[in-house]
């Protein structure tokens, strides 16, 4: 079994041993843009985890202060999401975050709704890819260890719909082969604190909105890589990364406070995007952060002034710095397609 510095967290992974990120010797062990391109489909693509960035101190520094300014949001926004799911079960609902973004939410929330509920609520973590869907025997094992339970799906915020979609995928093949409907009929359930396209089925805001976790990188704040797939029946794979990586002040950042915020939600919150990006391209903030970390853009777009990105975005933008991303502001045709921010992917 993995430890994670997250509280109350069960990993659903099977250990593939230890390997150092950063150590160009294992960069063979981390997939690239190749696996991106259309010939290569199915667990294929994801066969090897995402790579991890190296980072420095300014970074830390920076994330640091951005989560502490946005936590009081952040808790207002889980604090709403709570209220939404207390009252669509009747029990104590399992939690399953999607690795790795549902996780820093997923353990807040879980902590929201003890309060509602006055008794334990259980975080699992399981892997999820697009056009993969969801890890079926890590599933089984949760449901195995928490019987009985409403199951509630917990992701860090929707965007193209993959997660969503994927989802319902896998429990239509869940059902069709004979495994018992853990959902009683009306399908998996997904909670996230944004969802720009109403594509969840709780969320706390539908605006774009940056969530600083979605800066989280693996080694500072799970202790073990993303998961991947070998194509065979059992639970996706994941490396342990070496302890001295982890930085528990990100975590301990994240979860400190009582939770009791109140937030408010933005008056546009339900406008619809006037226009689409043309094919390519990665819509919303929290999506180009995690763009930015396993993937390679080519440029990253703000609709905000440089003046307000410096301060509201400022580890996203040093990221960008590090990574060698042009980035350019006040730009209407993020605003027109209902975003934060988009990022050009590579051909």
């Amino acid at each position: 079994m993995i430890q994670t510095p997250w509280p109350g967290l069960v990993l659903y992974a099977k250990p593939a041993g230890e390997v150092d990120p950063y150590d160009p010797a294992n960069a063979s062990l981390f997939r690239g843009e190749e696996a991106f391109t259309p010939d290569v489909t199915g667990w294929r693509r994801w066969s090897k985890p995402s790579p991890e960035p190296r980072l420095d101190s300014a970074f830390e520094r920076l994330l640091l202060a951005s989560i502490a300014r946005e936590k009081a949001a952040v808790f207002g926004m889980v604090e709403a999401l709570a209220d939404k799911v207390a009252a669509s079960v009747s029990s104590p609902p399992l939690l399953v975050a999607i690795l790795r973004a549902g996780v820093p939410v997923g353990a807040l929330l879980a902590r929201a709704l003890e309060r509602r509920f006055g008794g334990p609520v259980p975080l699992a973590a399981l892997s999820l890819f697009d056009g993969l869907g969801w890890d079926a025997a890590a599933l089984d094992a949760a449901l195995e260890d928490h019987p009985g339970r409403p199951v509630v799906f917990v992701d860090g915020w929707t965007s193209g719909g993959g997660v969503a979609r994927e989802l319902r995928r896998s429990w239509e093949r869940w059902t069709s082969s004979g495994n018992p409907d853990f959902t009683g009929g009306g399908g998996p359930r997904l909670a996230v604190l944004c969802d720009p396209r109403g594509l969840a089925d709780f969320s706390a805001v539908r605006a774009d909105r940056f969530v600083p976790s979605s800066l989280f990188t693996a080694p500072e704040t799970l202790g073990f890589s993303r998961g991947f797939s070998t194509g065979d029946a059992g639970m996706f794979r994941v490396y342990r990364f070496p302890d001295r990586l982890l930085l528990p002040r990100y975590v301990e950042t994240w979860v400190s406070g009582d939770g009791a915020a109140l937030f408010s939600a933005t008056t546009d919150d339900e406008t619809p995007p006037a226009s689409a990006p043309p094919p390519g391209w990665r819509l919303h903030v929290n999506e180009v952060v995690r763009a930015l970390i396993n993937r390679n853009p080519r440029e990253v777009l703000l609709r905000e002034t440089e003046a307000t990105a410096g301060e509201a975005l400022a580890p996203v933008l040093h990221l960008c710095r590090l990574r060698g991303i042009p980035v350019s502001y006040d730009r209407e045709e993020v605003a027109a397609w209902g975003a934060v921010a988009a990022a050009r992917m590579r051909d």
